[in-house]
């Protein structure tokens, strides 16, 4: 069902251009007044599809958004809809597009308990996403969880944000967030065990603007990665820096997709394959 939605949301024509403001300026709640007035609000609620076509219409005649788009999701859709993930972890939600569109997919795969939980540090971005995936009729799988990314991967892995017991392992982890902290902050799931043997990890914009030190660690063998790590075992931080595992296995592939201006940009797909014993 998501692909047929965004087949059409493709159709229709690509976002206005992306400018030197392009977000957190008064257009996020604006989407949420488009919708919440649209004229065919009766038939958008509990639609995810429909509420998508409405976030796409915004952004063609409106104002840009800094979404996944259509073109894009439609690969991560197709992977969530073959790979049948239980759970997926966004970092970065904006104002809740990806998490309808992987939500609802997730949800039409028929796996049992899914969950989708989506990071968002902006106060305002996480409320207007929170109110567009109430209307979409997500709220049962998709949770909205507001605060600094770090902190919330913190509880997540010790639990604190869970409703009972569950595995520190997520089938899928999806970044979109701060291009420089997508390194840093895989690292960091790696240490907590949220990034394990049989998870997918998605990067998004790798093309534009791209993320060479992410896209070099993903692609690296174990070698390199353990030449690296030793020399700062046991060295003092913060605790903003992580080393990660240096030990865990990707198989990493890009995908190229567009943008929904309608410019080139790709995805990377890194599937962690295994965990090498240590020397």
């Amino acid at each position: 069902m998501a692909a047929v939605a965004t087949n059409t949301s493709i159709s229709q024509g690509f976002y206005k251009p992306e400018e030197k403001v392009f977000c957190n300026d008064g257009r996020e709640n604006q989407l949420l007044h488009f919708i919440t007035t649209h004229p065919q609000l009766s038939a958008i609620r509990n639609s995810p599809q429909a509420v998508l076509a409405a976030i796409d219409e915004f952004a063609r005649t409106k104002d840009f958004l800094m979404n996944v788009g259509p073109h894009k999701g439609a690969l991560i859709a197709d992977i969530i809809a073959t790979e049948r993930p239980s759970s997926i972890l966004e970092i970065g939600g904006y104002i809740g597009y990806s998490a309808i569109m992987f939500g609802s997919t997730l949800r039409n795969t028929g796996v049992p308990d899914p969950r989708y939980v989506s990071l968002e540090m902006n106060t305002q971005f996480a409320s207007v996403s929170r109110a567009l995936v109430e209307i979409a009729g997500l709220s049962d799988i998709v949770e909205i969880r507001e605060g600094a990314c770090r902190a919330s991967l913190q509880r997540l892995a010790s639990g604190t944000l869970n409703q009972g017991p569950r595995s520190k392992k997520w089938d899928m982890l999806f970044l979109d967030h701060s291009k420089i902290s997508y390194l840093n902050d895989l690292k960091l799931a790696e240490e907590l065990g949220i990034v394990a043997p049989g998870s997918i990890v998605i990067a998004d914009d790798m093309k534009r603007p791209g993320n060479p030190m992410y896209s070099d660690y993903v692609r690296a063998d174990t070698a390199t990665k353990v030449e690296a790590y030793m020399p700062f075992v046991g060295c003092l931080s913060d605790g903003g820096i992580s080393l990660g595992n240096p030990y865990l296995v990707y198989k990493s592939t890009l995908l190229e997709g567009l943008e929904p201006t309608g410019l080139m940009d790709a995805v990377e797909i890194s599937r962690c394959v295994d965990l090498v014993e240590k020397d």
